[in-house]
């Protein structure tokens, strides 16, 4: 990693990578005691940083976690453009908040105030590119997506994810489904699921358990905008995606990403495209004049 984006943040200061010293005490080591958040930016601006300030907000109120006095839009929002400004990321960037319990104790904690940590990354791209070749997945059934009160937040606790991951690796696929107890599809390793079939757009409802993605959120009214029938639905098996159009995975970071295979069956990317163009309009319309 380049040295100009060892700059980060933590509780307010901007110091090196190398100079936050995480104990052994520390609690996302030691429980997963916490959430973050990943967002997108380009030119020094966070794209829809309100509804991920909101979504942090929520999610550590449901964790119990005491976040300081000064977690507004308007300090975070000057923050991270002082952060990218130090880190030189001008343009696509990569921007992560993590928020985890301050050390002590053991499962019952010392304390409920929060740690902040902030760091930001190079991306390739400034706004939402679809991916040139689309991606093959499959649906991963060993470790089924429980649905959990906090479900709907990114949390410290990824082991299903990564587990997912470690399959996806194994079987040589570029992402995987997962599933909950009954086997009815859930989302993505890091992204919400949707698909099309003759201008109906589908994807799985909150209620399976899946991220409450701010992209989710952004694709389901832009896909409204453009007059597509949006059904969130808590029964899709990977019997229905094999009847659809289109499949394709959304999060902050990326945008879009379209799926081309789901076992023998191979996809198109019409839709995806315009609704990506639509959600640029959207989500860069002031950073690119």
């Amino acid at each position: 990693m380049s040295s100009k984006y060892n700059i980060i943040s933590f509780n307010g200061d901007y110091i090196q990578r190398l100079d936050l010293n995480i104990s052994l005490d520390n609690r996302g080591f030691r429980y997963g005691d916490g959430l973050f958040e990943t967002m997108h930016a380009n030119g020094l601006e966070v794209q829809f940083l309100l509804e991920h300030i909101k979504r942090i907000i929520k999610g550590a109120k449901i964790l119990k976690i005491i976040l300081p006095s000064n977690f507004t839009f308007e300090y975070l929002s000057e923050h991270i453009n002082g952060l990218l400004n130090r880190c030189k990321l001008y343009q696509g960037a990569r921007v992560r908040i993590y928020i985890v319990r301050q050390e002590g104790g053991l499962y019952i904690p010392k304390s409920n105030s929060a740690d902040v940590t902030i760091e930001a990354s190079y991306l390739s791209k400034g706004p939402y590119e679809l991916n040139a070749d689309g991606l093959v997945v499959g649906v991963f059934k060993d470790t089924p997506r429980v649905k959990l009160p906090f479900g709907e937040f990114k949390s410290l606790n990824a082991l299903p994810f990564v587990l997912a991951g470690v399959y996806a690796s194994e079987n040589k696929f570029n992402d995987v489904l997962l599933v909950d107890n009954n086997g009815f599809i859930v989302e993505a390793t890091s992204s919400n699921l949707f698909c099309v079939n003759n201008k109906e757009v589908y994807t799985p409802a909150l209620n399976t358990g899946c991220v409450n993605g701010i992209m989710r959120a952004k694709v389901i009214e832009i896909s409204n905008s453009l007059g597509f029938k949006v059904i969130e639905k808590d029964n899709i098996t990977e019997d229905n995606l094999l009847e659809m159009d289109e499949l394709f995975l959304t999060n902050a970071v990326s945008g879009i990403k379209w799926v081309a295979g789901l076992n023998n069956r191979r996809y198109y990317k019409r839709y995806s495209m315009k609704i990506l163009q639509e959600l640029n309009r959207v989500a860069f319309s002031s950073s690119l004049g």
